[in-house]
């Protein structure tokens, strides 16, 4: 089991690929070049934030928590929406004017392609920038005949690491899903305990929603089909087998089927964002 805690991880770069102010609180992430590696985290981007309109071949969900996060034209994440954007689907251009901290789920998607660490999109920027410059969100260096070169700054990274043209999925969706959860019914699932569904997507079971519990409640993990990641919104718990350590507001968790047995235990009257992954066997 990993754990997190936002108040006491701190805000940092990651990469200079995209133009204005963005900043990441690095949460939990997965294993390099595994087909389900991830990269949980919360981001601040601030007003004068912009990317062009790109797609990716991995899959995102995002779970606004404060300000309004634009993804295109007219459309915003505001809090307390959360947004699916699949791979292969377009998004953008984005140009957030007021700023925004978003809970952040990159991760492989369903066509298997993976998903690059930040490790390697640093690295990447940083090589690159000797080659050519970034701005705007747009990778732009001179060819052998002198003219320029102009390609979206995370394609560009993605090829320099990968020594290969990127390739992208057909798209499943138009566009990014996004879903309202106050709009949304809980329904029981035993010992106390509720589930609000948001949404199943795609063929490998990624699926997202909410749970929340009473006081006292208590819940034993049992075999997983697929590994989960969770964010507390409200209240607080605590497990077995971490003692002395309690998972409140804005705390981060990682389960998988190792951790089958695991005991939890609910503190304060509880609830929390829950994402299974998808399952690549």
């Amino acid at each position: 089991m990993k754990t997190a805690h936002a108040a006491t991880t701190q805000w940092g770069p990651v990469s200079g690929h995209r133009s204005g102010g963005i900043d990441f609180k690095r949460l939990i992430q997965g294993e390099d070049a595994a087909p389900d590696n991830f990269e949980f985290s919360f981001v601040r981007t601030a007003g004068d934030y912009y990317t062009p309109r790109h797609r990716h071949n991995f899959d995102q969900v995002r779970f606004c928590l404060e300000g309004s996060m634009n993804y295109a034209p007219g459309k915003n994440l505001t809090p307390g929406t959360v947004g699916y954007f699949p791979e292969g689907t377009f998004y953008g251009p984005q140009q957030d004017t007021t700023g925004s901290v978003v809970l952040l789920l990159q991760m492989g998607g369903a066509a298997g392609y993976g998903f690059m660490s930040y490790r390697q999109l640093n690295d990447g920027y940083e090589r690159l920038s000797d080659l050519g410059q970034f701005d705007h969100g747009v990778f732009t260096r001179a060819a052998a005949d002198g003219r320029a070169q102009r390609k979206d700054g995370y394609e560009a990274i993605w090829e320099y690491a990968n020594k290969r043209e990127v390739e992208y999925p057909p798209p499943r969706y138009e566009e990014p899903v996004v879903m309202h959860p106050e709009n949304f019914g809980w329904r029981a699932i035993g010992g106390g305990f509720d589930f609000k569904h948001l949404g199943s997507f795609g063929e490998r079971g990624l699926e997202v929603g909410f749970i929340r519990g009473p006081r006292g409640a208590t819940h034993t993990l049992g075999a997983l089909a697929s590994p989960e990641l969770a964010l507390v919104t409200k209240g607080a718990f605590a497990v077995e087998s971490l003692p002395g350590e309690k998972l409140d507001k804005h705390s981060a968790w990682y389960v998988d089927a190792r951790d089958q047995g695991a005991k939890f235990e609910v503190l304060e009257d509880t609830e929390f964002f829950l994402i299974r992954m998808p399952t690549f066997n």
